[in-house]
């Protein structure tokens, strides 16, 4: 575990042991209500794409396909969860080439790709610089050197390739990710 992760989740378990023990009150609030069900003022829209009244039905009690298709849209937000799963991966691909473990590596490429592209269809307007600094080129010889087991090209090409993510970053106004212990961690691969 990185020590960022564990500072963490060693916050997350004081902060949860000082709310049990300091009297308990936050159980009177978190208990579960009486109240009628309610639509999330976070949403804009949900009481007028219903007749019933709000239920686990989320998805079928919605008046007609086209609210069903704009609540499966919001569900499915932006690129947020693609570019997360585009990051476990990243650092597992990073992890397999320590441990000369290509063929976790070349799944975890691949399936990156695969992420990669669901995330462009939902931002076609990022597909451009993604396909040009990430998804060309480079992207071939890294699965090249994973699938043929060279760790001089697969370092040297993850690499590169982590570059074009820093800059496809930039390119998209999203630069204050590159300042993440994901980026600082795979920076270089030692010398051993």
């Amino acid at each position: 575990m990185s020590s960022a992760k564990y500072v963490l989740t060693a916050a997350c378990v004081f902060l949860l042991t000082l709310a049990l023990t300091e009297g308990g009150g936050w159980m009177e609030a978190v208990a579960q209500t009486t109240e009628p069900s309610r639509f999330p003022s976070g949403i804009r829209g949900l009481a007028d794409g219903q007749d019933e009244p709000p239920s686990n039905r989320w998805l079928l009690g919605a008046r007609d396909d086209d609210e069903r298709f704009r609540r499966l849209q919001i569900y499915a937000g932006g690129t947020d969860q693609q570019m997360w799963q585009i990051g476990y991966r990243y650092e597992q691909v990073y992890q397999a080439i320590l441990d000369e473990n290509w063929e976790l590596g070349a799944h975890h490429w691949g399936k990156l790709r695969n992420v990669f592209n669901v995330a462009l269809m939902k931002r076609p307007n990022r597909t451009p610089n993604a396909e040009a600094l990430f998804l060309e080129n480079d992207w071939q010889r890294l699965a090249g050197a994973l699938a043929a087991g060279d760790a001089a090209e697969a370092r040297e090409t993850f690499l590169q390739e982590r570059q074009a993510c820093i800059v496809c970053h930039v390119a998209e106004g999203f630069d204050f990710i590159n300042q993440t212990p994901m980026f600082e961690e795979t920076a270089a691969f030692s010398a051993n």
